[in-house]
C-alpha cells in the first residue's frame, strides 16, 4: 500500500498540465496532493488512515475504496474491514448545504416543501445522503438529496486517473492476462454517471415497485414523482432490520428464517427469469425484514436481462444439471465471442471439466455465483470476450448468495432456479414452448424430408467416382433404393409422431377453443400416419 501510494502521488505529479479539451486537470491533481500531504506515512500507511484519505479525496475515490473492499484476494484483509465502512459511514453535508440543494432543484424551501424534515441523516454516502421527511398530505417519505459540485468532481477525477493510467501504460504496458484497470475504470466511470443522475434511479424504483406489487410478501418503496429530479429524490420511508443485522436474524426461529431466505431467493429468481430486471447490488443492507415479509431498497444498481439472455441462462443452468456438455458448449457461444478462431475441440474439453466440477455437488450445495464466474474466468482465459450481462449477473448472485445465507445456510438458489425450470410456467409461456416445439419440428420434418434426395444424390455422385472418400466406391441401384425406402419411411414415422404429440400438447396447455381445429387435425393424421407405416412395415416387402 505504502508504494502504490507513493506511486499515485508520483504520477499526480506528472498530470499538472493542461490538457487539449481544455480541462484543467492539474488544479483538481493540485488539490488531491494538498490532501494526501496532510498525512503522515512515515510510519506506513494504516487501514484507518487509508479510509480517511479516501473521504478527502471525495467520492470517486470512496468508491473505488468501497470496491477495493470486496477484493480480500488482492488486500489484506484488515484493510478490507476498514474500507467497508466507507458503503455507508462518510462524512455527512452539513444542514445548510441540503437545504440549499432542495430550494435550489425543487424550486421552494424546505419549510414550503415538507410539513417535516429532519436535518439529521438517516446516511450518507459519497454521492449524498438521505432525510426523513413528512409530505403535505402526511405520507413519511425519505429525500434523497446529491452532493453540490459532485458531478463535475466526478467527472474530473475519472478524467485524470485515466489520464494517470494511459500515462503508466506507456512506461510499463499490461502484461496480458493481467487485469485491465483502463477498461474496469471506464466501466466504473458509466456507472457513476448512471448513480449520479436520481431520475434513473426514480424509473427504477417505479418499474421495481410495479413488477412486485401483487407478489405475496415482497414490497419496495413507491417514488414520488413531483418531489424528485436528477439531484432530489423522494420515496417511501421504510424501517426496519437489515439482513444483516445479525443479532435481530440469530434471534428469530430457525423456521421463519428458512421462509424467509426462501422468500428472498424465490423473488430474487423472479427478477432475473421472469422480469428480467433485477436488483444489482443485492447486499445485506439492501434488504429489509418487515411485516411478514422483505422489502428491497437503494436501486442506483439494476440489472437487464432480454427473453433471449434469460433463455440463453435457463438453457446454460439445465445443461449443467443434466451434465450435458455438448448443450453448455451450444450455450457458451451464445454469451462469449472468441477473439481469434474458435477450438471447438478446446471449447468442449473445457465444458465436459466444467460439468464434472459440478458433478459430485447436490442441488442443496451448488453454488451458483461460483459457477457463473468459474464460467466466465475460463473463457476469459481461453480468449473470449463475455457479454456484460453475464458478469454482472454473476457478481449479483455472488452477492445474493451472501445476503441468503445470512438468513439461512440451508436455502440455494440453484434448488430454486431448478423449480422455476421446472414449475414456472403459466399458460402464456407454455403456449410459447408448445409453438417453438411446433415450429421446430416442422422445420425438422423438412430437413428430414430432403435428406432421401441428398442421400440419393450422394450416393450417385459415389457411383459414379464423382465424389471420394478416400477412394471410389461403387454402390448398385437397389442398394441406393433401399437407402432411400428406409430414409423415407423413418421421415414419415417423425412426422407423424411429431404431429401426434404436438396436438396432445396443445391440449394439455388448455388451448382456445380457436385452435381445436388444429388439435383434431393433429391427433387425426398422427393417428392415420401412424397406421399407414405399421401397415407398410408388415405388408409391403422390398423388392429384392
Amino acid at each position: 500500500m505504502d508504494c502504490l501510494m507513493a506511486g499515485f502521488m508520483q504520477a499526480l505529479r506528472n498530470a499538472r498540465k493542461k490538457t487539449k479539451d481544455n480541462v484543467d486537470y492539474g488544479t483538481r491533481g493540485k488539490e488531491i496532493l494538498s490532501i494526501l500531504k496532510k498525512y503522515d506515512y512515515s510510519e506506513g500507511l494504516t487501514p484507518e488512515m487509508t479510509v480517511d484519505i479516501l473521504q478527502d479525496l471525495g467520492p470517486t475515490f470512496v468508491k473505488l475504496g468501497q470496491i477495493a473492499s470486496t477484493h480480500t484476494d488482492m488486500i489484506p484483509q484488515e484493510y478490507c474491514d476498514a474500507l467497508a465502512a466507507l458503503r455507508s459511514n462518510v462524512a455527512p453535508m452539513d444542514t445548510e448545504t441540503v437545504h440549499a440543494q432542495i430550494e435550489k432543484h425543487l424550486g421552494r424551501p424546505v419549510e414550503e416543501t415538507f410539513n417535516f424534515f429532519d436535518d439529521k441523516p438517516l446516511g450518507s454516502a459519497s454521492i449524498g445522503q438521505v432525510h426523513k421527511a413528512e409530505l403535505a398530505d402526511g405520507t413519511l417519505v425519505a429525500v434523497k438529496v446529491r452532493r453540490p459540485g459532485v458531478v463535475e468532481t466526478v467527472a474530473q477525477d475519472f478524467a485524470l486517473i485515466e489520464k494517470i493510467l494511459g500515462a503508466a501504460d506507456k512506461l510499463a504496458p499490461a502484461k496480458e492476462g493481467g487485469i485491465d484497470l483502463m477498461t474496469m475504470i471506464k466501466e466504473l466511470e458509466e456507472t457513476s454517471k448512471v448513480e449520479l443522475d436520481f431520475t434513473n434511479e426514480a424509473r427504477n424504483l417505479i418499474r421495481f415497485y410495479q413488477n412486485n406489487e401483487d407478489r405475496e410478501g415482497v414490497t419496495s418503496p413507491q417514488c414520488y414523482e413531483d418531489y424528485s429530479n436528477d439531484a432530489i429524490l423522494t420515496e417511501d420511508f421504510v424501517s426496519g432490520p437489515e439482513v444483516g443485522d445479525t443479532e435481530y436474524v440469530e434471534l428469530l426461529p430457525d423456521e421463519e428464517r428458512d421462509r424467509l431466505a426462501n422468500l428472498l431467493v424465490d423473488n430474487y429468481v423472479e427478477q432475473i427469469l421472469t422480469d428480467g430486471f433485477h436488483h444489482a447490488d443485492p447486499h445485506s443492507g439492501n434488504v429489509l425484514l418487515v411485516d411478514d415479509g422483505i422489502e428491497w431498497i437503494d436501486f442506483g444498481m439494476m440489472g437487464y436481462l432480454s427473453s433471449k439472455q434469460r433463455q440463453t441462462l435457463l438453457d446454460l443452468v439445465t445443461a449443467l444439471v443434466k451434465r450435458d456438455y455438448y448443450s453448455l458448449k451450444n450455450c457458451v457461444l451464445q454469451v462469449a465471442h472468441p477473439r481469434g478462431p474458435i477450438d471447438h475441440g478446446a471449447l468442449l474439453d473445457m465444458c465436459e471439466q466444467m460439468t464434472s466440477q459440478f458433478a459430485d455437488s447436490d442441488l442443496a450445495s451448488f453454488d451458483t455465483g461460483e459457477l457463473i464466474s468459474t464460467l466466465t474466468t475460463n473463457l476469459e482465459n481461453e480468449g473470449y470476450d463475455i457479454e456484460p450481462f453475464l458478469t454482472n449477473l454473476g457478481r449479483g448472485l455472488i452477492t445474493v448468495e451472501g445476503t441468503v445465507k445470512a438468513l439461512s445456510p440451508s436455502v440455494n438458489i440453484m434448488e430454486c432456479m431448478t423449480r422455476h425450470i421446472n414449475l414456472g410456467f403459466d399458460p402464456e409461456s407454455l403456449e410459447r414452448m408448445v409453438e417453438a416445439f411446433v415450429m421446430k419440428g416442422v422445420q425438422g420434418a423438412d430437413d428430414l424430408a430432403g435428406l432421401p434426395t441428398k442421400a440419393v444424390e450422394t450416393l450417385d455422385m459415389l457411383q459414379k467416382s464423382q465424389l471420394k472418400l478416400g477412394g471410389d466406391f461403387g454402390l448398385e441401384p437397389k442398394t441406393v433404393k433401399a437407402v432411400n425406402y428406409l430414409v423415407r419411411n423413418i421421415v414419415l414415422a417423425m412426422l407423424a409422431m411429431a404431429l401426434f404429440l404436438g396436438a396432445c400438447v396443445l391440449c394439455a396447455s388448455g388451448a382456445a377453443a380457436s385452435k381445436d381445429v388444429l388439435v383434431n387435425a393433429g391427433y387425426v393424421f398422427g393417428t392415420v400416419g401412424f397406421a399407414l407405416m405399421v401397415y407398410v412395415f408388415f405388408t409391403v416387402k422390398n423388392d429384392k
